[in-house]
């Protein structure tokens, strides 16, 4: 899509619930135990057509983030993480992503693989770290 679109980001609530988990699906991305109040969603014409969560467990992270395929390239991811930068008090925010080319346009810089231990969790006691396809990213907030 080239045309404009006109998108406005807000927060998620319980109604948004099934609408997240769909997009989120799409791209085999679950909401992994995260409240739908740590979501946003972007929203033309009435319909969720992205969606993002920022949690804080450990680390701050832009924990899932999604745009229906039918609207990528539009700006809409690029939207939805302003406005969570906006939203933040924290140093610095992280996300695991396997998609680094987006991240790296809005500023995130790519960390070592070895940092996902010290950061989370799940990646300290996962079974395929050594085949993990997701990048470590951070952003210093005061220099976005």
């Amino acid at each position: 899509m080239s045309e404009y679109i006109d998108v406005a980001i807000r927060e998620a609530g319980e109604k948004d619930g099934e609408s997240v988990e769909c997009l989120l699906s799409t791209y085999f991305l679950d909401m992994d135990e995260v409240p739908i109040d740590d979501f946003i969603v972007a929203e033309a014409n009435g319909k969720i057509v992205g969606v993002a969560a920022l949690a804080d467990r450990g680390c701050c992270e832009i924990h899932s983030i999604a745009v229906h395929p039918n609207y990528r390239g539009n700006g809409i991811g690029s939207k939805m993480v302003s406005s969570i930068f906006e939203s933040v008090n924290k140093e610095r925010i992280y996300v695991r992503t396997t998609s680094p080319i987006f991240f790296r346009k809005l500023g995130f810089i790519e960390l070592p693989m070895s940092e996902k231990v010290n950061l989370w969790d799940d990646c300290r006691e996962c079974d395929r770290f050594d085949r993990c396809k997701q990048h470590v990213m951070c952003i210093q907030t005061d220099e976005v």
